[in-house]
């Protein structure tokens, strides 16, 4: 099994950062007194069947953490051979992480469990996109099992399961889309054309499609992005377009 730490501390002048590498290696963009920008790198050919990627992150009371990924993920074709995903995320009192991930993409032959696990603190908050792709270019894309759940001060405030197959797309789930485009604020609300606001704070907005890049939901992925984070990370963002 391979683990990825990327952690965020408060400490007198400066926020503290460890870092440990697995599949996924953290990179230090910007580091400030209370906030953190990492780039999170492939260090190899991920997914391959069998791989078990867990990735571990905690953010302290009041600060601030972007984690963007440089590159897209792609689960090859392992014959059904099982590999999996999975993101533990910890944000303390008042504190905010902002993952900006890229398209993960479930290749022909491949099968996939993903899991996404969120523990918020008392007034702390997580936005995310994540992009789930069925099928490189020209092909029907495999077997994807993805969950996500999140408690606010040990109270569930979302918990959403998919399951899908490019081979044997079911109506009332993706269809005939192979694109599942997410962005998330929970913790806090956001508000924008045909979101979806969540009984406690929280709000999503989905767009299902054909091609990742015909996802109309960057603009306002950057506008939820840009009231969240520290003004210098927003200053010097990675500014390379999505694929």
């Amino acid at each position: 099994m391979s683990r990825t730490t990327i952690r965020i501390d408060r400490a007198p002048g400066r926020a503290r950062l460890t870092l440990r590498a697995g599949m996924l290696v953290p990179r230090t963009v910007e580091v400030g007194p209370d906030h953190a920008r990492v780039a999170l790198v492939a260090a190899g050919a991920l997914l391959l069947g069998g791989d078990s990627v867990t990735v571990d992150v905690h953010v302290d009371a009041g600060c601030t953490l972007e984690l963007q990924d440089i590159g897209g993920t792609v689960a090859y074709d392992a014959d059904n051979r099982l590999s999996r995903w999975d993101v533990r995320i910890t944000v303390a009192e008042g504190g905010t992480l902002v993952w900006d991930t890229y398209p993960f993409v479930i290749a022909t032959g491949a099968r996939v469990h993903r899991a996404t696990r969120i523990e918020l603190a008392s007034g702390a908050a997580t936005s995310m996109r994540e992009t789930l792709v069925l099928g490189r270019h020209g092909e029907t894309g495999g077997a994807l099992r993805s969950r996500t759940s999140v408690v606010l001060d040990r109270r569930p405030l979302f918990v959403e399961e998919l399951y899908a197959h490019g081979a044997f797309p079911e109506p009332g789930i993706l269809g005939s889309a192979r694109v599942h485009d997410v962005i998330a604020t929970y913790g806090r609300r956001a508000e924008g054309d045909g979101v979806v606001q969540l009984e406690g704070p929280g709000s999503l907005l989905r767009f299902l499609g054909a091609d990742a890049h015909s996802s109309p939901l960057e603009s306002t992925w950057r506008s939820w992005r840009s009231t969240h984070v520290h003004p210098s990370i927003l200053e010097g963002s990675l500014t390379h377009a999505r694929p």
